[in-house]
């Protein structure tokens, strides 16, 4: 089949010209440049549509003919390798152990935080630790509310302080003293307080009050320290920037506490002329001081003024 541009050709060469002088030599050489060059752009062109639907097999059977295989098989292998990196890291992880040394990291001493990792536990058994501390803490919270609700009473006529009424007690600021001593002068009101306790120092502001308020009355007001000797500056600092008024005693052993059975911190004895314990309460909840007042007012015989008629 011969193509358009050999046919302009021929005419060409063939049906001549008026400037066109035709030789054999001249019509085979226009046959063969023009006829030859067409032909040899045609095999290029069907070379290339040739080419391009064979690249576009490959890519639709997945083949790599560079390397002659198939690309899928590449990309498989590929993933596979991920994959197994990606397990080798996370059983390293789950277990701790350093590619690099061989040994686990997890064991010794973090230098990072100075940590030490053997008692550090996984995540999970954080939170369940956490939820079975919370539940101890939240278990004790209600039982020593049990502990305080029942142990915060009153009590009337409960014995007699004879078992510590001759003890010498260490007075703070110098000087000693004991309950016979006070008692001679009047009814004594012992508290039992320590600096830690925040209700014993709420309750000693009104302690300060009443001793103020009946001290002319002949009543004494005697709190007995429960803290350690090594806290001895805490409680000189405590008593004077409350500026309190009243006598200190200092019980570190807590021998006189354990007498008189004062098991819970504040405890409020008081006691008449001759010895006997008339009323007794242990702890303190705000509004506790309106009952101890009366008590005390009870003791000494004061009696409320009758309201003036206008």
């Amino acid at each position: 089949m011969v193509s358009r541009k050999c046919d302009v050709a021929h005419r060409f060469l063939f049906m001549g010209g008026d400037n066109l002088q035709l030789t054999p030599e001249t019509v085979k050489f226009g046959l063969t440049n023009t006829c030859g060059e067409h032909k040899m752009e045609q095999e290029w062109h069907e070379r290339r549509e040739k080419q391009d639907r064979r690249d576009l097999e490959d890519r639709r059977a997945g083949k790599d003919r560079r390397f002659n295989q198939e690309r899928r098989d590449a990309n498989d292998r590929r993933q596979e390798t991920i994959s197994v990196e990606n397990e080798r890291r996370s059983s390293e992880q789950r277990t701790g152990r350093d590619r690099r040394t061989g040994k686990s990291r997890r064991s010794g001493v973090d230098k990072r935080g100075g940590l030490d990792r053997r008692l550090l536990l996984k995540k999970s058994r954080k939170t369940s630790a956490n939820v079975l501390l919370g539940a101890v803490v939240m278990v004790g919270l209600a039982l020593s509310l049990v502990y305080y609700e029942r142990e915060i009473a009153s009590g009337g006529l409960t014995g007699t302080i004879a078992s510590v009424q001759k003890q010498k007690l260490k007075i703070l600021g110098g000087g000693k003293t004991s309950l016979n001593d006070l008692l001679k002068n009047g009814p004594v009101l012992l508290d039992f307080w320590a600096t830690w306790c925040g209700p014993c120092l709420k309750e000693m502001v009104h302690l300060q009050r009443f001793h103020e308020k009946y001290e002319g009355y002949g009543l004494t007001i005697l709190t007995i320290n429960q803290d350690d000797p090594k806290s001895l500056s805490k409680v000189r600092s405590t008593v004077k920037s409350k500026k309190f008024t009243f006598k200190v005693a200092l019980d570190p052993n807590g021998k006189v506490a354990k007498r008189l059975n004062a098991q819970l911190m504040p405890t409020t004895i008081l006691v008449d002329m001759d010895g006997v314990i008339r009323w007794m309460h242990q702890g303190y909840l705000p509004g506790d001081e309106i009952e101890i007042e009366e008590r005390i007012r009870a003791l000494l015989g004061i009696q409320e003024l009758a309201p003036v008629a206008s």
